[in-house]
């Protein structure tokens, strides 16, 4: 098998790995709701965490962190000779997968998870951990998921663009482009979310509640998040005795 096929392979693997979307099985198998009707309507972590709570939201961005990661990682195994590159070339192709899945007319998630699982089994998984620990003390603070996502992986795009340059890794040129190209579909894939920063619109997640709900919730209590209950305008009431009083004035 030549090496244009061996790519071939598994840019279509990754890819239809990269179409499940652990948002939108938990959502229907936990709650019985489709994630892209309520909210935000983005079938992701944070809109799962707006809707649902952190504990529903934390096992999905497992769920997609070790779909990402695992899936590079097996790539990468399977093929040593290639190394790094098919790695994150696999990456790659689950990201537009779940950007843009076959199966949902090419409407998925932004792909925050899916890429932070790149980067949590990658060579640099250390620095990955670490600074996942930082942005979630940070998230108690900033409470806008977006810019959270940013920080994120904004950081660990440079700590992997320095590794690859300076382990001196083969075709550290295209990890490059690849990783940077991904930033760019993240930044393009929450370009809603840019504008209403700029416009100072754009709603906060209220992460210390969403954790402190986790411990106050009680055992069969539902805890709803108003802001997406839906209100529905009351029924005119229509007072029986007044409209007789009016009929027999009118006949008199």
């Amino acid at each position: 098998m030549n090496t244009v096929l061996y790519f071939f392979v598994v840019a279509f693997v990754s890819y239809f790995i990269g179409t499940i979307n652990f948002s939108k099985i938990f959502a229907w198998n936990v709650k019985q709701k489709d994630i892209t009707k309520i909210g935000s309507g983005n079938p992701g972590t944070m809109n799962m965490l707006r809707s649902f709570g952190f504990s529903l939201a934390i096992f999905t961005f497992i769920a997609e962190v070790v779909k990402a990661g695992l899936t590079c990682l097996v790539c990468k195994l399977l093929l040593p000779e290639f190394g790094e590159l098919i790695y994150y070339f696999a990456g790659a192709f689950i990201m537009l997968g779940y950007n843009f899945p076959v199966w949902y007319n090419f409407k998925g998630g932004k792909g925050v998870a899916c890429f932070a699982g790149i980067f949590i089994f990658s060579s640099i998984w250390y620095v990955a951990l670490i600074w996942f620990v930082v942005c979630f003390i940070l998230f108690l603070f900033i409470e806008y998921g977006s810019v959270i996502s940013f920080i994120y992986l904004g950081a660990l795009a440079i700590a992997t663009t320095l590794y690859v340059w300076l382990a001196s890794v083969e075709y550290a040129w295209a990890i490059t482009l690849i990783v940077w190209l991904l930033i760019a579909l993240v930044i393009f894939r929450h370009r809603s979310n840019i504008k209403r920063l700029i416009n100072h619109t754009e709603n906060k997640i209220n992460f210390k509640q969403k954790i402190s709900q986790v411990f106050k919730k009680k055992k069969g209590e539902e805890i709803i998040d108003e802001e997406y209950v839906q209100h529905k305008p009351e029924k005119e009431i229509v007072i029986e005795e007044d409209q007789d009083n009016n009929e027999n004035e009118s006949e008199k």
